[in-house]
């Protein structure tokens, strides 16, 4: 009715377009167009008694009908156990699935049999005796016609009506290495079904599994690819909270990610950029992290920190002996960082603002001084956490504070504007100076006094 309806107004407005026509002599659009214009008012006074669809069927009664008739086929017409097949809240029940049993020529019909699979795939094994259903549907699969490719699909995979099925699929997925949803779709299994959830979230786990297995043997190449596989066809908004965690805690832990840069910054870029995860420093995503295995974040944040040290000492200070040997120093406990902050002065502002684009620095404090900078870095040893402060002019030693005192002046790594003096240099009780061979000295300090080893 409505593509009439526009093929029509098309037609009256390209009469109007040929009667202005400089080329060809005036037209009567009115008298061209009446026949068209008469069908059309017709049309449109038949259009609201039209009725193309048939009305819904009440589900909720054709189960009582079916109840008050003791569980009886016979008491419904074809309408009414079709609607009971093709609803997911009665499809799986057991009183259904017996009456069936006993009169299992029914399902010969296709959308009565649909139906029924459907409600198997979205209530997968938590419904009552789930055995009884799936005998059932693999007894009318065998007497359905041959020449159906859908039902000789499900004839081809009858592991999917067992407690086998998400194991199978999840294999089937990590054995051809294609999507989740092109996996499920190949078997008529929708997405948000409970078996199209359980193998996805296995499917993240075997694939995880698989990399750990292969990863030492396999070159770095083909981590890479495995890891694109993962996260771009494997992982996705449908994987389980605690599946996806488990999945993305394993990535961060693996040798791959250890020894090869390109796979973790690959990583690292899905991480920082997943709406799930983003940056373990921010405050907005820090409660996204909770769920990751602690040894997971904290090398993560390990990653981070390196590369914050890198950026410190290569670009906000002048390259020179002295600072290339600070940071060669900081390098080697960067896998103990627990948390970390660059706070810039005045000065090297615009440092920072330039080269942000090119570095994980989305979060940074500032430094009330017109040119010292620092390097702020949160350590955990003996008897609780301590907080080191490293100076971008070497003039400056490393202050050594425990977090206590430093949370005691109103301080965390997340303030956003420090005060040279009062904040960072408060108590001169420990500091490490930077004078001669300095750096076996400081080592054998932080580890006898502090508890902090690289």
């Amino acid at each position: 009715m409505n593509l009439t309806s526009e093929a029509l107004r098309q037609l009256t407005a390209e009469a109007q377009v040929i009667g202005h026509r400089a080329a060809v002599a005036p037209v009567s659009t009115h008298h061209a167009c009446q026949q068209l214009s008469a069908a059309l008012q017709k049309l449109r006074e038949k259009r609201t008694v039209i009725k193309l669809d048939r009305p819904k069927m009440n589900v909720k009664a054709a189960w009582s009908k079916f109840a008050a008739a003791q569980y009886d086929l016979n008491a419904l017409d074809g309408l009414q156990f079709r609607a009971l097949c093709c609803a997911e809240e009665t499809a799986v029940l057991p009183e259904l699935v017996a009456a069936i049993a006993r009169d299992p020529d029914r399902l010969k019909r296709n959308r009565c049999l649909y139906g029924m699979v459907n409600g198997y795939f979205a209530e997968w094994r938590t419904m009552e005796q789930p055995g009884k259903l799936e005998r059932l549907l693999v007894s009318a699969f065998e007497k359905h016609s041959a020449k159906n490719p859908v039902v000789q699909k499900w004839v081809a995979d009858k592991r999917l009506f067992s407690e086998e099925a998400a194991a199978f699929l999840a294999l089937e997925v990590c054995i051809s290495e294609k999507a989740v949803d092109e996996v499920l779709h190949e078997r008529y299994i929708g997405p948000l079904t409970k078996l199209g959830i359980s193998a996805r979230a296995l499917a993240a786990k075997f694939a995880c599994e698989v990399l750990q297995q292969k990863e030492t043997a396999r070159g770095g190449e083909w981590s890479f690819h495995y890891l694109q596989w993962i996260t771009e066809k494997v992982l996705s908004d449908l994987t389980l909270p605690d599946a996806f965690s488990s999945a993305v805690s394993s990535l961060i832990l693996s040798e791959s990610a250890k020894r090869s840069e390109t796979f973790q910054r690959a990583l690292r870029f899905y991480v920082q950029s997943h709406k799930k995860l983003g940056d373990p420093r921010l405050r907005e995503s820090s409660l996204n992290w909770r769920s990751i295995a602690p040894e997971a974040a904290q090398r993560y944040l390990s990653w981070l920190a390196r590369d914050s040290i890198n950026f410190f000492f290569n670009t906000i200070l002048p390259n020179n002996s002295e600072n290339q040997r600070r940071k060669n120093f900081w390098l080697r406990y960067h896998d103990r960082i627990k948390d970390f902050q660059v706070a810039v002065s005045e000065t090297d502002l615009w440092k920072v603002r330039a080269n942000q684009q090119n570095t994980d620095l989305l979060y940074y404090s500032q430094v009330a001084h017109p040119t010292t900078s620092a390097f702020i870095m949160k350590f955990e040893g003996y008897g609780g956490n301590f907080v080191i402060i490293e100076f971008s002019e070497t003039n400056n030693a490393a202050y050594i504070y425990k977090q206590a005192d430093f949370n005691a002046k109103r301080l965390t790594l997340r303030t956003p504007r420090f005060e040279s003096i009062h904040h960072l240099k408060f108590d001169k009780a420990h500091r490490i100076f930077h004078a001669a061979d300095w750096e076996p000295k400081a080592a054998y300090r932080l580890a006898s006094e502090f508890g902090i080893r690289p």
